[in-house]
């Protein structure tokens, strides 16, 4: 009798029609997990950010070989155990971005003639091992061409069905790095098997396992001549990595942007860098980094930013404030102290200056974090307070020590 029912269920899954309602109802899903803030009555919702690029095995694997760990990658356990014993389970019944190209795919074939590509070669396996080896050695290529990572960010998806239109089903047949992690994970252990079983035929571990092994060379030869780079140009969320680790782990998921609660995460740009694009930046226009919120921490896949605690939030700062004295009221002899009376980490104060007979602010640099309340509360256009990245010195603006 149980065998009857597996063998209804088997006949009933092996149904197109059954696949491509699993995987709407699955696409559905997802884009209300990512996009369900979008939604006027739901702005403030910000449950399951982070999750989707968590259940990655490609992003979770990239992580752990760059030395980060964080309990919201174990999303991606299920994903991989079952890559083990089912080819590409995870592209052919869930992935969205898969579904979402399929359905493109299709329609734009109906209308145009697809354009040939079986004979290019398969560059999926060749980012996986430059992606683990490069990881390995603690800069983690690739994590940004994640499926579930493009899915959640918008842009990549974009582009990825822009794609499509010129060239359909070319991303899940020849590039997709987790489609090939999967083939990896299914073939390899079985192929090893086969070649340990034959010892010295002529057959060897798949095909597919020496582009891995090609492109891990490649991965390590290419960290391996990359000079080093700890400059900060940007102010990057609390507790974030410095500031080539954090543009080696960040996927640019998006998943801090969209959780921070008062807007202040956005994309970058590229004025800063290839490397730095689309890397999540600080700005403190709309408001300031407040002392008890600790969402981006708790939403961030890779350990670019790693989980805190409100309590250690101040332990790593984000960046300094800098003072103006040339448009500071207070050091023009106008009346004003709404930076210090509004600094929650007391890190602001008014000094009196002798000579001149007028007031400047002091700032601590060792209480200041970089929160960005004194720049937001600052009633002076341009600001006469900022705060810049740490390591930086603007043109204009003296430290409390050059004060002194």
């Amino acid at each position: 009798m149980i065998e009857g029912m597996f063998a209804q269920l088997h006949r009933l899954f092996s149904r197109p029609w059954v696949r491509w309602l699993v995987r709407a109802m699955c696409t559905v899903c997802a884009f209300a997990l990512v996009w369900v803030h979008l939604l006027p009555s739901m702005s403030e919702v910000r449950f399951g950010n982070g999750i989707l690029p968590a259940c990655s095995p490609f992003v979770a694997l990239l992580s752990l070989c760059a030395g980060t760990f964080g309990g919201i990658l174990l999303y991606a356990l299920p994903v991989m155990l079952v890559s083990f014993f089912s080819p590409r389970f995870f592209c052919r019944w869930i992935c969205p971005a898969g579904c979402c190209q399929d359905v493109l795919s299709k329609v734009r074939c109906r209308l145009i003639h697809a354009v040939p590509f079986r004979n290019l070669w398969r560059i999926g396996p060749v980012l996986v091992g430059l992606g683990i080896a490069a990881a390995l050695l603690g800069y983690p290529l690739f994590l940004c061409l994640d499926p579930l990572v493009l899915f959640h960010n918008g842009w990549g998806l974009a582009g990825l069905l822009i794609g499509t239109i010129f060239v359909p089903y070319l991303w899940c047949a020849k590039l997709c790095p987790l489609g090939a992690l999967q083939d990896f994970l299914y073939h390899f252990p079985r192929s090893l098997v086969r070649w340990i079983r034959r010892r010295g035929a002529s057959e060897s571990p798949a095909r597919m396992d020496r582009r891995v092994f090609l492109g891990g060379l490649l991965g390590a030869t290419y960290r391996a001549v990359l000079p080093p780079h700890e400059t900060r140009c940007a102010i990057r969320p609390p507790m974030s990595a410095a500031e080539s680790r954090f543009l080696r782990l960040c996927a640019r998921c998006g998943a801090c942007v969209r959780a921070c609660p008062v807007k202040l995460i956005r994309y970058g740009g590229v004025g800063k860098g290839i490397a730095a694009t689309l890397a999540p930046e600080v700005h403190f226009e709309l408001d300031y980094c407040n002392p008890s919120c600790d969402e981006c921490g708790k939403v961030c896949p890779t350990g670019a930013i790693p989980h805190f605690e409100r309590e250690t939030k101040s332990e790593k700062p984000m960046g300094i404030a800098r003072v103006s004295d040339e448009v500071c009221r207070a050091a023009n002899g106008q009346e004003c102290g709404t930076c210090v009376n509004s600094c929650p980490y007391g890190a602001l104060d008014l000094g009196w200056d002798e000579v001149n007979m007028v007031s400047h602010v002091l700032i601590d640099s060792k209480a200041c974090v970089g929160c960005g309340c004194c720049e937001f509360v600052c009633p002076i256009i341009p600001k006469a307070i900022m705060v810049y990245p740490r390591g930086t010195i603007p043109a204009s603006g003296r430290t409390e020590e050059e004060k002194q």
